[in-house]
């Protein structure tokens, strides 16, 4: 059961839409979230659901709600934009298609060109320089990432909506791509946010679409990440544990 609230109707004749889900180093999330605060957008759909994990969200200000996919509008330099966000991804594969299905079916009906959803690439080392990688659901979609410095993934699986909501794209008839940030395994093992994956996959957007969005901030935060992590591997080396141990967290600083 879905139930749509709308708050604001928009009328638009040619836009994107950008999808971040809860993920691996919350990367997508925090994509959205930033893209959200940036361009002032507002708020115009909430999507709630059985679907998604019982349990009733309690802010610091005392105001509370159930689990539910968020859709924001803004627009920037004249360019519709669609940003969606979820609190949490419905706990079953069958529900997370069928969610996907109906955000791609609803996404049509609002002229929505091309389908960008943002996720994390873990990468199981220390990398001092990240990588964006991208994956489409054709061949002439990628190509501007490809031509802007993305690297074309050859194999492997996305899993979650961040992933599936693709091919719901292109089941729909919209050209869809899945820019991806390379994560560190410590940070997500450690259960931080990567803010440094969120910042790069936004440049890219920035050169690709024009978008223009500030990531400073993102940057700053990163950088206080990755120096956490840095340190607590060090700390981890040098405490001397067992070779058992040692084989359990493959993680080296490069």
């Amino acid at each position: 059961m879905w139930k749509i609230i709308t708050h604001k109707n928009v009328d638009t004749e040619k836009s994107v839409a950008i999808v971040g889900f809860p993920g691996m180093g919350l990367v997508g999330k925090t994509v959205a979230t930033h893209l959200i605060n940036i361009l002032d957008a507002q708020h115009i759909i909430s999507i709630y659901s059985t679907k998604f994990p019982a349990h009733l969200l309690v802010n610091s200000n005392g105001l509370a709600d159930i689990d539910k996919v968020s859709i924001y509008h803004a627009k920037n330099d004249g360019m519709s934009i669609f940003i969606i966000t979820s609190d949490a991804q419905p706990t079953s594969d069958s529900d997370q298609h069928e969610l996907s299905k109906f955000i791609a079916k609803k996404l049509v009906k609002h002229n929505v060109i091309e389908l960008i959803a943002t996720a994390a690439f873990v990468s199981e080392v220390v990398v001092p320089s990240r990588r964006v990688f991208v994956v489409g659901n054709n061949n002439s979609v990628i190509q501007k990432y490809i031509e802007k410095g993305a690297t074309p993934l050859s194999e492997g699986v996305i899993s979650g909506m961040n992933g599936i909501i693709i091919g719901w794209a292109k089941a729909y008839d919209i050209n869809g791509t899945c820019i991806l940030g390379e994560t560190w395994r410590s940070i997500v093992e450690m259960n931080y946010v990567d803010y440094t994956a969120s910042k790069i996959i936004i440049d890219l957007l920035n050169v690709v679409w024009g978008f223009n969005v500030d990531t400073e901030e993102l940057e700053m935060r990163g950088r206080t990440i990755e120096n956490e992590i840095e340190n607590l591997l060090r700390q981890y080396t040098q405490r001397g544990t067992s070779k058992e141990e040692k084989e359990k967290r493959p993680y080296y600083i490069t």
